[in-house]
């Protein structure tokens, strides 16, 4: 009867044989005759079988910033990222003198520091920006597939680059406001009348404002003419709140120097929709398989596609015995990246979240371990991830239980931290498993 003081016994000796280079020999312990040696194996070559599948989806709301943009991957084809966000007001006005007629109304959204776009920063694009006729409920989860109805009636259209560099400073009453980069669109006179001819509960409390105006939508237009290899992402900073400066916000100008603010709510009622495709036939035809392998996978960002890892010789390790792992990594190389479609700064590494399922899980590794990996590292073009105590449960389940847990890895473009419109090719004929484990008697 297998026990399960095995476990407890790989455990113990984990520590002890990690400073051990040999690919292969025997650690023996003091105290220990020959016959008690533990022998020390190194793997690194196993059957891996790697297709492209859809994602599942991901989180729209409660990241921590948001993407607007359009792109055509010379890889991937179009893809699509529209926000849709709540407003809120910033100074409440009892007395707001609704009956006039506005001056001006302007959206300004900061673009965040460091890395803020993918693609050709430069391209610019046709961005339509309508009131939203839906409200976006605080405590539920939207995902990257969701979307709000908007009002069609009301349109404002922008057309250039969205991450721009500003030097000239914003009116705001009789003073200034401190010019950020990002984006700057004045909205179109129906679009300033509408934001000033509400009811007058609308500029007293949020509740009231969300009767009457809910938000707005960036969505970009006429993405079906950006030409392969064009368009742009850019990474907004919509939920920063420390000061009225760099907030994103609409101001509303009336009575030549009077100027009303609205702000955005935050991270959970601000929703970033993902739209992708359609795709080139070498990713449609994985898609289309039940179970294949391709030497070339793909990962993207925006709720689009991600890579299937199957490891069907994993098992083989505890064919006569169970082992301990002392550590396990698994390395991915990617192929076809340039200046604008450079590769995802990181990648996640997942589990099903059951046999079968899309639903990404998050393996033990990635939960207890502050060094997991999966950064990329530019100089080897690589990215690594530990998964030594994924492995181990595994096996460990297949061996004291007869369960099989060996439902494989989904390789991902994570959704947040960082959020960018990111791709990454994968090359499978360089994807390494490595295992070094040992033997138990």
């Amino acid at each position: 009867m297998k026990s399960t003081s095995k476990l407890a016994f790989c455990l113990l000796f984990v520590g002890i044989i990690s400073s051990c280079q040999k690919r292969e020999g025997n650690i023996i312990l003091p105290g220990q005759t020959n016959s008690g040696q533990l022998s020390l194996v190194v793997r690194d070559t196993f059957e891996l079988r790697t297709q492209t599948v859809k994602e599942d989806s991901l989180p729209g709301n409660g990241l921590s910033y948001c993407l607007i943009g359009a792109i055509n991957d010379p890889e991937l084809g179009p893809s699509v990222a529209s926000m849709y966000a709540d407003v809120i007001l910033i100074e409440p006005n009892s007395n707001f003198p609704n009956t006039l007629t506005p001056d001006s109304a302007v959206l300004f959204i900061p673009t965040v520091d460091g890395l803020n776009h993918y693609g050709n920063r430069n391209y610019p694009l046709e961005l339509g920006i309508f009131p939203i006729s839906e409200s976006i409920d605080i405590s539920r989860t939207y995902y990257q597939t969701d979307t709000v109805s908007i009002d069609r009636n009301i349109q404002t259209t922008y057309t250039g680059p969205l991450n721009n560099s500003y030097k000239d400073s914003i009116p705001y009453r009789k003073s200034k406001l401190k010019a950020y980069n990002g984006l700057r669109v004045k909205l179109s006179d129906a679009f300033a009348q509408k934001l000033m001819s509400l009811p007058k509960e609308a500029y007293e409390t949020n509740d009231g404002l969300d009767k009457h105006f809910k938000g707005i939508a960036v969505i970009p237009q006429k993405t079906n003419l950006i030409p392969q290899g064009e368009g742009n992402f850019t990474v907004f900073d919509v939920n920063n709140v420390l000061s009225l400066d760099y907030r994103a916000k609409i101001l509303l100008y009336y009575g030549d120097s009077n100027t009303f603010v609205f702000g955005f709510s935050g991270r959970k009622q601000t929703i970033n929709h993902g739209k992708t495709g359609p795709y080139p036939e070498k990713v449609t035809e994985q898609l289309s398989q039940v179970d294949s392998t391709y030497a070339l996978t793909y990962c993207q960002a925006l709720n689009g596609v991600k890579t299937r890892i199957q490891m069907p010789q994993l098992f083989d390790l505890v064919a006569d015995r169970n082992i301990a792992i002392n550590n396990a990594y698994i390395e991915f190389s990617i192929v076809n990246y340039s200046e604008y479609f450079f590769a995802a700064p990181r990648l996640n590494l997942f589990q099903p979240a059951s046999k079968d399922s899309k639903r990404n899980f998050l393996i033990e590794d990635a939960a207890s371990l502050s060094n997991y990996g999966g950064v990329y590292d530019p100089n080897s073009g690589t990215y690594r991830f530990t998964i030594t105590r994924h492995l181990q449960n595994i096996l460990n389940s297949q061996y004291f239980n007869e369960i099989d847990r060996n439902w494989g890895l989904y390789l991902a473009v994570p959704s947040d931290q960082p959020v960018i419109g990111a791709r990454s090719i994968i090359d499978h004929s360089k994807t390494k498993l490595h295992v070094t484990y040992t033997k138990l008697n």
